[in-house]
């Protein structure tokens, strides 16, 4: 059994799971709880868990590229046999892949007023993300 094909996927899908569920977490769980306070406090709390978050995100972005560009190198860039809609689909997903990277980045700035918004975004960029993986996978058979 060839170990390092499980390594990346393990990888690909640990920093998958961090980036998007943390999002997720934040959008329908921290920021609702967060209602209650006075702005002053909200603000304070929402650059703490921005400050404390931005290591993960960092460490998913990097894990999901080195594992994403290995994944794609050796398993479809010479690949045969390819569904017509393979390319489109995954240009599709890479482009949401770059939104995803550069609002995690911005919505992790302190003093960031628009956090809410851009965390939606990514929230569901990720699910459409996981949509379109879903998809390839079918047509890469």
């Amino acid at each position: 059994m060839d170990v390092l094909p499980i390594l990346f996927r393990f990888l690909h899908i640990i920093s998958a799971v961090t980036l998007v569920g943390g999002v997720l977490a934040w959008v329908y769980g921290f920021l609702p709880g967060l209602a209650a306070l006075s702005a002053d406090s909200r603000a304070k709390v929402e650059n703490a868990a921005a400050a404390a978050w931005r290591p993960l995100v960092l460490t998913s972005i990097v894990g999901l590229l080195v594992s994403g560009s290995w994944n794609f190198l050796t398993n479809f860039l010479h690949r045969e046999g390819l569904s017509r809609g393979w390319h489109p689909v995954f240009g599709v997903k890479i482009l949401l892949v770059l939104h995803v990277f550069a609002v995690a980045l911005l919505a992790t700035k302190p003093g960031n007023t628009k956090r809410g918004r851009q965390l939606t975004g990514i929230a569901v960029s990720g699910m459409l993300i996981i949509l379109l993986s879903a998809v390839l996978r079918i047509l890469s058979k």
